[in-house]
């Protein structure tokens, strides 16, 4: 049992992180994504072609304390990041043992894979959050008490209305009493059917949504998810997650847990809690393993194999503490060293990196938005009736956050695939009408150019980091619209 001063040194860690967290979401612009997301919270939905409407909700949660501002929008990752952090510990004490319950926590608040989810408000947020809850609760229902099942519904519920991948964990939940013999008794126990039935009902409006609008989530993620892969965008996706959680974690929490469910599945040993959790890594480790033989994944795509592997990697840890012990202390360090790396980066640049290279240049792709853009607006282009476009989701939504234009700016998806703008502003509207069109670069695009009868140039910005131009946004004045058919 550790005393109650070993406290000191994770609790002071944490909140350092807490701490880094916040002046980072107060002091850098939001990314494009995120303010895409921003839209969905200004236009809530019971769905999206992208994603679910959990993210919708958490940003319009923050935003109305906060304001549409980059601190108000991303409030909501450092809140669940953090609170998810406090959860894990309580839990980790509880059911195993204080240090458990340390190992489990700092394993996740200083990992980069999930510090990302702590500064960058996208739906990996709160599907992180809400499954690792879910698992938890059902957990405690599967091996303490079986009121926990329903709550745990609730949770996996709001999970799949995060990001479809909780879908996988959702699975693993059901199959487990079906192959742990000891808790078969459980099938006869109506509240586990309940459970799944509460999850389905909370999900049932996003599948509502998408029957009354074709299909568009199921139609868009399948063409998504289905683009050419290969051996190297294999070996390249493994790989970089090994490198970004760490080799540490990523053998303890991914292939550890899958080789348990191997060897002692057919043993038929090991603890409840080993092969509980071994199977919520197993089944989205093997899905995402053998997916991404055939289509490129992004990096984020396989977090849910490691929601359950956190567990195991806490359960082996505290278990076999004195030998293991400098494997945890290696893994937390480098875990730190890459969030200060990112960190000190984005701030102080010091690494000979430059363009796409460095990631951290996505902070300051639309920093002349944020005046010159956004002055340029308000004086010249509000109160005319004239709207902007563009023909990515990124651009418009950039623009509607820290430009605010009135009429709202849109994407036309012209030989691009659909977005929010689709269902909110369909393309006939436009037609006939003047339309602005922002984008990047002093060129105007080719594949636009004759969906105009007349196009001419009105301002260039520039953006800038540190003095260097990073990107530039050019606007045009363009006639008569012709519609995309």
């Amino acid at each position: 049992m550790i005393k109650n001063n070993k406290l000191i040194p994770f609790v002071s860690l944490s909140l350092a992180l807490v701490f880094v967290r916040l002046i980072f979401i107060g002091s850098t612009m939001v990314i494009d994504d995120e303010a895409y997301y921003a839209m969905y919270a200004r236009h809530l939905s019971p769905g999206y072609i992208d994603h679910g409407p959990t993210v919708a909700f958490v940003i319009w949660l923050f935003t109305l304390i906060f304001g549409e501002t980059g601190f108000g929008i991303r409030f909501g990752s450092v809140f669940l990041l953090t609170l998810m952090g406090w959860i894990l510990y309580q839990f980790g004490k509880n059911q195993f043992s204080e240090r458990a319950g340390i190992i489990l926590s700092l394993l996740v608040v200083s990992n980069v894979l999930f510090h990302t989810n702590g500064v960058i408000i996208t739906p990996d947020a709160p599907l992180a959050f809400f499954t690792i809850c879910a698992m938890m609760l059902y957990f405690k229902g599967y091996h303490e008490n079986a009121k926990f099942l329903i709550p745990g519904g609730v949770l996996l519920g709001v999970a799949m209305l995060s990001k479809i991948s909780a879908a996988f964990p959702a699975i693993a939940l059901a199959a487990y009493p079906l192959l742990n013999p000891n808790k078969r008794g459980l099938l006869k126990n109506p509240r586990y059917y309940i459970s799944f039935v509460t999850a389905f009902m909370i999900f049932s409006p996003f599948i509502i949504w998408n029957a009354n609008n074709n299909w568009a989530f199921f139609v868009y993620q399948g063409s998504h998810v289905t683009e050419g892969g290969g051996f190297n965008s294999f070996i390249e996706l493994w790989a970089g997650l090994a490198i970004l959680i760490g080799p540490v974690l990523f053998y303890f929490a991914a292939v550890k847990p899958a080789i348990f469910c191997i060897i002692k599945g057919k043993k038929k040993s090991g603890s409840d809690a080993m092969q509980f959790f071994s199977l919520m890594t197993a089944i989205p480790f093997l899905y995402f393993l053998f997916h991404s033989f055939f289509s490129r994944m992004e990096i984020n795509w396989p977090a849910p194999v490691f929601f359950g592997g956190i567990f195991i990697c806490a359960i082996i840890f505290d278990e076999r503490w004195d030998a293991l012990k400098k494997f945890f202390t290696v893994q937390i360090l480098y875990s730190l060293s890459l969030v200060g790396i990112i960190t000190i980066q984005t701030f102080f640049p010091f690494l000979p990196l430059s363009g796409n290279s460095d990631i951290t240049n996505r902070y300051f792709y639309y920093s002349s938005f944020k005046n010159e853009v956004k002055s340029y607006i308000k004086d010249e282009l509000n109160g005319k009736g004239v709207r902007i476009a563009s023909n990515n989701f990124q651009i418009p939504s950039m623009l509607n956050v820290y430009a605010n234009p009135n009429p709202e700016a849109v994407c036309l998806s012209i030989d691009y695939h659909e977005t929010l703008y689709s269902f909110l502003y369909p393309d006939s509207s436009f037609i006939g009408e003047d339309l602005i069109i922002l984008w990047e670069g002093n060129q105007f695009p080719k594949s636009l150019k004759s969906y105009f009868s007349e196009i001419s140039h009105l301002i260039t910005f520039e953006s800038k980091r540190r003095g260097s131009v990073v990107e530039q946004y050019t606007f045009w004045e363009c006639l008569d619209y012709k519609g995309k058919n």
